[in-house]
Formats: structure tokens, sequence, C-alpha cells
């Protein structure tokens, strides 16, 4: 069945109804990324989502906040007729519903069952980082963030960066597809310069080849201070037959 709404929390922030921009209170944002990463969708003490998104406000205005924002999401789910969130006086949990997507639920599904083919999938869910456009609130959430943000990165890293290896069941186009995207995000990875500079000698493209290794090796020594690994040059000069001195 396909979902008539979908939220979407990584890079550019936004929901869609029947196929129609939403804009959700970004609290709705916060409360469920938080949920979802913590507890997988359990239930989660109101008191802890308080004093995380709340965390510089004293507890009689984080009380009143924490009200007045569950009030915003509960309209808003109203309006658009679905239940994602729900919360009583203590909890809020989430409610499964298949007809409610949520980028981030199928990403961190992708994980725990990882495979070449589901790490094309990954690369097209991560747009950017998780909530790169909500803004900053209390101290305790932007600190909780940053780490989660960090743990998806690295997932997302060490998946992709598996499914690039020789030998996998990507397609050259997917491959391609897995390598740029990578390299978006971490310009000095040569895993993905590999896969590039071995998909170009595929084409019979050598000096794409050279290309390809020569923005690697200036990259690294911009970045980083240093030269391709040992990996990186063997394979340059596997594919093109060159010596190189280093």
């Amino acid at each position: 069945m396909t979902a008539t709404v979908s939220v979407f929390v990584f890079g550019h922030c936004h929901v869609r109804s029947s196929g129609k921009l939403a804009t959700p209170p970004l609290h709705l944002l916060r409360v469920l990324i938080y949920v979802l990463l913590e507890r997988r969708g359990k239930p989660v003490s109101r008191g802890r989502i308080r004093d995380l998104i709340w965390s510089d406000n004293g507890s009689e205005r984080a009380n009143a906040d924490i009200r007045q924002s569950m009030g915003r999401i509960r309209k808003f789910q109203q309006d658009y007729n679905f239940e994602l969130l729900s919360a009583d006086t203590q909890t809020v949990w989430l409610n499964p519903d298949q007809n409610v997507y949520i980028d981030l639920a199928e990403f961190i599904g992708l994980i725990a069952s990882p495979s070449p083919r589901a790490c094309v999938r990954m690369c097209e869910i991560y747009r950017g980082e998780l909530l790169d456009s909500s803004g900053s609130v209390g101290n305790g959430f932007e600190e909780w963030l940053a780490f989660q943000r960090t743990a998806l990165l690295q997932d997302f890293n060490r998946t992709v960066s598996a499914a690039l290896q020789s030998g996998t069941e990507l397609t050259p186009q997917q491959r391609h597809f897995c390598a740029s995207r990578l390299l978006q995000l971490d310009a000095c990875h040569e895993g993905a310069h590999r896969a590039l500079m071995s998909d170009a000698a595929a084409k019979g493209e050598f000096s794409r080849v050279k290309q390809l290794f020569n923005a690697c090796s200036k990259q690294l020594h911009e970045e980083l201070g240093v030269g391709p690994d040992h990996e990186t040059v063997r394979l340059y000069q596997e594919l093109t037959g060159r010596s190189l001195e280093v």
C-alpha cells in the first residue's frame, strides 16, 4: 500500500500528504527522531523529551513548552488525518502505521539488514544531515543530535564502502552512483575514488582514470597532507600500466 503521508528528516526536512507539501511543527520532527533512534518507536518519557529539547529553559517554562508543542503536533496530525506520534501525561510513543512513510525508519532498517543493493537505496535516502534544515534548540538536544548525525554517517560510510568492494552485486551504474554519493560526503574517501577509477577503466576511458587519480591525490594532499595509500596507487598502476614514484 502506498503511504499517504511521507516524513523526510534527512537534508531538507518536510512532510508530504497525498503528494502535497505540508509544513509540520519542527518539534514533531525532533520528537519523532528521538523516539525512533533512542527507543525504536517504543514509549519514551515526556520528562526525558522535555529535558532534552528544552534543556535551556526552567522547569516550569519547559513543562508549558512541551504541552504546547504536543498540542501543535496533535493538531497537525488531525489536520492531515494521520496519527504518527501519540502521547499521554507520562509518555510519548510511535504508532506503527503502514500509511505513513518515514525516511529515517527505512534507513535504520537498511542498516540492520545491509546488502549491496540496499546501499543504493541508502544513497538515495541520505540527502543530507539529519534535521539539516530544522534550526537549533537547546544545547542538550543539539549535543544529542550531533552524536546521532555522526553515528548515522559512520553507519552509512561503512555499509556503502563495503558494497563498493569488487565482487559485490552492484551494477556498474549503481557502483558509480554510490561512489559519487560517498565523495559528496567525504571527498577523501579512497574506496570511492578507486571505484570511479575502475569504472572509467572498464569503459576504456584511461585519460579519465588519470584525472580521477590526480584529483584524489590533490584532495588528500590539500585536506590531510598525505598521498594516496598503497591500494590506490597499485590500482592506478594496474589500470594504466604506469609506474609511479611514491
